[in-house]
């Protein structure tokens, strides 16, 4: 995420005070986010994408591709959670 962010507000020719300021954070905050020590709201995230106008998918991909695996979930765990039914398919009949 880090460098997503920082990539999109110096392609946007904005400082972090700037972008900040039309997100509506202190500097500091907006600072944390960009360096990935705190992990913004969805309204602020939203906020932020519009002020550098790019998706917040590309902004915030790698906290998304992160998220699972932080409350324990690792690829496959999904289908083991659900009672190791991986590949479950819907079937119209």
């Amino acid at each position: 995420m880090r460098n997503s962010l920082r990539t999109a507000r110096l392609g946007a020719g904005l400082t972090q005070l700037e972008v900040a300021r039309r997100v509506g954070l202190t500097r500091a905050s907006y600072t944390n986010i960009e360096r990935g020590h705190k992990n913004p709201s969805v309204a602020t995230a939203l906020r932020i994408a519009q002020v550098l106008n790019r998706p917040v998918e590309e902004l915030f991909a790698d906290e998304l591709a992160r998220e699972p695996s932080r409350k324990g979930w690792g690829e496959g765990d999904a289908g083991e959670a659900l009672g190791g039914h991986q590949g479950l398919r819907c079937r119209r009949g």
